[in-house]
């Protein structure tokens, strides 16, 4: 019998209603993830980035990619880094991947929010480690 794996997914407890909002994820400790957002009430039986409910950066075999209803689009520039950062902002209707290690945008997604939206976390192996609470950082 061939064992199947399952995403581990995780939906933050910070509901974004408006404004700017900046989180940074450790993903040295991971080789395939999602870090993105999800409508608050997006179903919690599919994995983030496979439906209209979920703005998704990816990153599996070596790669980045956005991922919106199951769509791929590569991510250049990045790399493999120890750290990223997700800038979102509301209002604007943007989601953007951040080089933490430059403070530089490397890609934005364009998002078309209908309602409140959590931050959202999508592991295959490994670990995610997210740092909350954050200012924006100057520049962005």
């Amino acid at each position: 019998l061939e064992k199947w794996r399952e995403w581990a997914v995780v939906l933050a407890d910070t509901v974004v209603t408006s404004g700017r909002h900046y989180w940074e994820v450790t993903v040295k400790r991971s080789q395939q993830f999602r870090i993105g957002v999800a409508d608050v009430d997006i179903s919690r039986d599919s994995c983030i980035g496979v439906d209209d409910r979920s703005w998704v950066f990816t990153y599996a075999q070596r790669k980045w990619h956005t991922m919106l209803v199951k769509e791929k689009t590569p991510v250049e520039g990045i790399g493999q880094p120890e750290k990223v950062g997700l800038l979102l902002d509301y209002e604007a209707q943007k989601l953007s991947l951040v080089d933490v290690s430059r403070i530089a945008v490397v890609h934005t997604l364009p998002s078309d929010f209908r309602g409140p939206v959590v931050p959202a976390f999508a592991l295959w192996d490994g670990e995610l480690l997210t740092h909350s609470g954050l200012e924006v950082p100057e520049g962005l």
